[in-house]
């Protein structure tokens, strides 16, 4: 498959990390205010929140999350703007650890937990999404990495 525009794949992955960054944001300055988040859907939040899952070494766990969006939204514009084969590496390879520990905390929050926070949710989702498309970009790699005759025009 011929992906004749990079640019809008690669700016699609780096607005799903920026919706991942303010999410994670939200959480990390709940956090640090010792707030519960508020669910807006159904309940669940506040006692995810205040499980012992969900700090790291007393590090809330979604000031991780704020750094691991904030890199997959900068490997985004990098490839935006620059055609390199390890920005594809990097972002199949940080996308699939996003994914896989995002898979863990749904089992936490499912059979440790026995509660749901739907911000931790949106996450899993937006996890999922950006590791699809680092899939569907490694596979067509190729074909997207390739200048185009504009590109090669405007050098």
């Amino acid at each position: 498959m011929h992906i004749k525009n990079r640019r809008v794949l690669f700016g699609a992955m780096g607005a799903i990390a920026a919706l991942g960054v303010i999410n994670a944001s939200y959480l990390a300055y709940i956090a640090f205010l010792g707030e519960a988040p508020t669910c807006l859907l159904k309940s669940g939040c506040d006692i995810v929140a205040a499980s012992p899952y969900a700090r790291v070494f007393g590090v809330p766990l979604a000031l991780f999350g704020v750094f691991f969006y904030s890199t997959i939204l900068g490997l985004s514009v990098w490839a935006f703007f620059e055609k390199r084969a390890a920005v594809v590496w990097y972002l199949l390879s940080l996308t699939a650890l996003g994914f896989l520990l995002s898979l863990y905390f749904l089992y936490l929050q499912a059979f440790v937990i026995h509660a749901y926070c739907e911000y931790c949710l949106f996450s899993l989702l937006d996890s999922c999404v950006l590791f699809g498309m680092s899939i569907f970009i490694f596979r067509t790699k190729r074909d997207i990495l390739k200048p185009l005759p504009s590109d090669i025009n405007q050098e």
